[in-house]
């Protein structure tokens, strides 16, 4: 009996350890299992700390710059924008535009080979003489000197006509005998005085009046000679009303004006001279009250207008 009861108890045990082995094994798994998952937590949370905000700032440079860069080769190369930098010639040629236009047309050529040339002598001599406005052409003296002109549209004309000198094949026949208004005419007269400052608008204007009835002569006016200017051939013809004109007033301000003879009897004793009852010369009585009547309508009237306003009746080359 004895014997059976420690067999019995032999086995039991033997069940009971194993019982307790395979629960010892059983949490042994449970806890590696639960011990793996927090390893893999860690772990993740460290990679995290270490790749957003403790990179360094050479790495953080480094990968912004290849991100750029590939940004650039997905988008393609950019398109270089070039900037020209304006010039004192730029500057001028922007606010004298219509003045340039409108004597152009008045010389019969075009204003943009004229542009083009006006930037040619602006590359050959600006880093000698700079810039001066009134000679934006660099017309030199015997001297070799700058000329220094009274202004801008003086200095531009003597360009201009240095220019056709040189080029007189840029010069376009534009022969048109005038039929148009008088206020035309006038206008022409008033805007050339602002080139001839020295000559008086108001008078050139009363001489004008008296020689052609106020701009109304047909043949004077075909003529583009408003003046009486004459010839050995007769009453001198110009290709077109606007030089006509512009040689009118240009011939008062280096013939009279410009030589001290500003009053209307002083320019009449030499532009139309006459014979007093004594047998002296003197201004022509009739032609210095032709005048004089002439005055009182035009001291009346404004004279302001400048090139815009004169395009608007032209039509440009």
């Amino acid at each position: 009996m004895e014997t059976k009861k420690t067999s019995r108890l032999r086995v039991g045990n033997i069940i009971a350890c194993a019982i307790l082995v395979l629960v010892f094994v059983f949490v042994m798994i449970m806890y590696a299992n639960a011990g793996g998952n927090s390893a893999s937590a860690s772990t993740y949370s460290s990679l995290s700390s270490e790749v957003i905000p403790l990179v360094n700032k050479d790495y953080s440079n480094s990968l912004l710059l290849a991100l750029a860069n590939q940004n650039e080769v997905e988008a393609g190369p950019k398109e270089e924008v070039i900037v020209e930098r304006r010039t004192d010639l730029d500057d001028y040629i922007t606010t004298y535009l219509d003045d340039i236009k409108f004597l152009c047309y008045t010389y019969s050529i075009n204003y943009e080979d004229f542009i083009d040339d006006l930037h040619k002598q602006y590359e050959l001599n600006y880093e000698t003489y700079g810039f001066n406005e009134n000679n934006v052409g660099y017309i030199l003296n015997a001297k070799g000197e700058l000329n220094n002109y009274k202004n801008v549209k003086y200095g531009l004309v003597e360009y201009i006509n240095k220019y056709i000198d040189k080029n007189p094949k840029k010069k376009k026949t534009r022969r048109v005998a005038y039929t148009g208004k008088a206020s035309y005419v006038e206008n022409l007269i008033r805007y050339y005085c602002t080139i001839y400052t020295d000559v008086d608008v108001n008078i050139a204007l009363s001489i004008g009046a008296a020689e052609s009835g106020y701009y109304k002569v047909k043949g004077m006016l075909k003529a583009g000679n408003i003046y009486g200017g004459m010839s050995r051939g007769g009453l001198i013809h110009y290709d077109n009303i606007e030089i006509g004109v512009l040689s009118y007033i240009r011939l008062l301000s280096r013939s009279y004006f410009g030589k001290g003879v500003n009053t209307i009897n002083g320019i009449g004793y030499r532009y139309c001279p006459g014979i007093d009852n004594n047998g002296n010369k003197v201004a022509s009585p009739h032609w210095v009250g032709l005048v004089n009547t002439a005055m009182k309508h035009y001291n009346k009237q404004d004279n302001k207008i400048t090139a815009s306003d004169l395009l608007k009746k032209t039509e440009v080359l």
